[in-house]
């Protein structure tokens, strides 16, 4: 876990080495993404799975939040083209929207830098919609990502927060976690 949001030089060099590795279309694909979904990406980082959701929710929206203010604005200035898409500062422990705005949120790659994941995991439920669904995808491993124990972990607090129909599915190296909101 990092203590405090990326600066300006480090979000620019992590912008420009990982521009756009493949798990970006994995999330996006695991989705199901129709026109009208309303998504969000926590932790988006330069933006490039926002941008991916954007061409294809074309009437709906695409937004990504990150604690690094550097972050943010690398993602913005590269998604001036997509007007559905937008991005805002902030934690997954708060985000910056209201309740039930989206019908997808996913995390990719940034839950193990989360401070608190369980208050996280209540975020992403409150701003889903009913029927909405929530994934988190990580690396399958020890270093940056999830062991099995760590990932049943997640899925038994996803559980007790109230998300239902929870499934846990690995991918090309990757583990994937999703819950559906029931209000």
């Amino acid at each position: 876990m990092d203590t405090k949001p990326w600066t300006g030089f480090r979000a620019r060099i992590y912008s420009i080495i990982w521009r756009s590795p493949k798990t970006n279309s994995l999330v996006v694909k695991l989705a199901g993404l129709s026109a009208s979904d309303r998504v969000l990406d926590i932790g988006c980082g330069p933006g490039v799975a926002v941008r991916k959701a954007a061409a294809i929710v074309v009437d709906g929206e695409a937004a990504g939040v990150d604690r690094s203010e550097p972050m943010v604005d690398i993602a913005r200035r590269r998604s001036r083209r997509f007007p559905n898409a937008r991005f805002e500062v902030g934690s997954a422990e708060s985000l910056p929207f209201p309740d039930e705005s989206f019908t997808k949120v996913w995390t990719a790659h940034s839950f193990h830098h989360w401070e608190d994941r369980v208050a996280g995991l209540a975020e992403m439920l409150r701003v889903l919609a009913d029927g909405g669904r929530g994934f988190i995808l990580e690396t399958d491993g020890k270093k940056h990502g999830l062991t099995d124990d760590a990932a049943a972990a997640v899925m038994a607090d996803m559980e007790r927060l109230g998300f239902q129909h929870l499934a846990i599915e690995k991918v090309d190296k990757q583990v994937i976690i999703s819950g559906v909101c029931v209000s």
